[in-house]
């Protein structure tokens, strides 16, 4: 028995129009919500319910609901009132706000770094007491002795050439 092609592929097509209409219609609106509703209840979850007297009497008691925070949005309540990413920058600024302080001997670090970078010779650094002594010859040989001193907001350079000075004040700030 010989079935024409045209037939075959018409009953093809039929089975599959069938087929897709029968798993269009799973997924339309208002499919399925009566599954949602069972799911929660058994699981006790409120989420899709109609009734929120369960919400009515907050009290202290409620972990959802707090009268510290009362006021100070969700993702700022946990750092102290910092958004979540400036909490773990320093001083919990944005970049380039914030000023970095520098102990002498830092300071100190740079100057013999750029003192030696242009072609003098640092003979030795000193501790004394807040300041910092740093020792370098002159081009004319003469050993010569830069203060480096806390200020109130950046480090104070005294008896430094002002080309150097320029240059290890960029290097720093």
């Amino acid at each position: 028995m010989r079935v024409p092609l045209h037939r075959l592929a018409a009953a093809a097509a039929a089975a599959l129009l069938v087929a897709s209409a029968s798993t269009a219609q799973a997924q339309g609106k208002g499919h399925g919500k009566e599954q949602k509703s069972a799911q929660a209840d058994a699981r006790g979850d409120d989420r899709h319910r109609d009734d929120r007297r369960v919400y009515d009497n907050r009290g202290e008691h409620d972990p959802r609901y707090d009268r510290a925070r009362e006021g100070v949005p969700p993702g700022l309540a946990k750092k102290g009132g910092l958004p979540p990413g400036l909490a773990k920058k320093p001083g919990g600024m944005p970049p380039g706000q914030y000023k970095k302080v520098y102990s002498t001997h830092q300071g100190a670090s740079v100057l013999s770094d750029v003192l030696g970078r242009r072609g003098y010779t640092v003979v030795r650094s000193a501790d004394a007491g807040t300041s910092e002594y740093v020792y370098y010859r002159d081009r004319d040989g003469r050993i010569r002795r830069a203060i480096v001193s806390p200020g109130t907001d950046r480090l104070r350079f005294s008896n430094v050439p002002s080309p150097l000075l320029s240059e290890v004040i960029s290097r720093l700030y």
